[in-house]
């Protein structure tokens, strides 16, 4: 194999310039037309060996600067151009968007579907009722209580400390049970804390206080005496009239077709519902 830089004069890696100088040289001093002697095949042996060198560096560049153009990429685990990434980064747009508009276009079938369903067609007659249920909820609980006469019937004391003997000597750790009748047969209870039996069975006239509207027990009364039920049932009213509300509210306001929608929606229809019957049964309060 010729050693072209040789044929020049070069040493090895010279650059394009150098090349082409020493070609330029070496042209005019073997050139047939400036020469006596025959010169022409040293000068075809120059010029191939500058046409060479010539195109392996250009080559050599063209190459350099390829692959300074080429980038890693991570995701596709090889090298790039930096016209083929921008190619997939375009792809990759474009598959996404058309994702989002089927899982949106699927979306909105679901919703469609869910409209014509019992839960969706149920939701305004239970919104209402939640709302109705819950105006009640808040009177109820501050109107002014009613009063009625019942008989007593019996104690229950529990000891609120265990091991310890149920008795009068220390009142504050027994809790009493007050068990009435009214004029209807219907059983109130009470629980008191404290030896209080003694009211009761000596009282002629003892009065069962209870909510205006769902006629849930407070306690009792003796003359001027209220002994309130130590469960606070009527603690109930307000958190249970507010959950009704913020969840016919949050329904309302975050219709669409979406999981938090759908969550509320169905918690809305069947919960508000149970909650009710719950409350008005004496399930939850008692």
């Amino acid at each position: 194999m010729k050693n072209y830089y040789h044929i020049l004069g070069l040493s090895e890696g010279a650059t394009d310039e150098e090349i082409k100088r020493a070609y330029r040289k070496l042209a005019l001093r073997y050139h047939p037309d400036t020469n006596e002697k025959d010169t022409s095949d040293k000068f075809i042996e120059i010029k191939e060996a500058y046409q060479a060198l010539i195109n392996q560096e250009s080559n050599a560049t063209a190459s350099y600067s390829s692959q300074k153009e080429k980038v890693f990429s991570r995701r596709h685990n090889r090298w790039m151009t930096r016209e083929e990434l921008s190619q997939l980064k375009k792809q990759t747009t474009e598959y996404r968007k058309k994702k989002e508009e089927q899982e949106e276009m699927e979306a909105l079938r679901d919703f469609e579907n869910l409209k014509k369903s019992w839960v969706y067609k149920a939701f305004p007659v239970v919104a209402i009722f939640g709302l109705l249920f819950s105006i009640l909820l808040f009177l109820d609980f501050h109107l002014d209580p009613q009063h009625n006469s019942v008989e007593y019937m019996e104690t229950n004391r529990i000891s609120l400390v265990e091991g310890m003997l149920v008795g009068t000597a220390q009142p504050g750790y027994i809790l009493s049970e007050i068990i009435t009748k009214d004029k209807n047969g219907k059983e109130h209870t009470a629980f008191v804390q404290g030896e209080l039996a003694g009211y009761f069975y000596t009282s002629d006239h003892i009065e069962v206080v209870s909510t205006f509207i769902f006629d849930i027990d407070l306690g009792y009364q003796i003359e001027d005496l209220y002994f309130r039920d130590i469960n606070q049932k009527r603690a109930f009213h307000y958190p249970i009239g507010l959950f009704c509300i913020i969840l016919v509210v949050l329904t309302v306001a975050f219709k669409n077709p979406t999981p938090f929608y759908y969550a509320a929606l169905n918690t809305a229809v069947i919960g508000i519902p149970l909650l009710a019957l719950l409350f008005v049964t004496g399930s939850i309060v008692d």
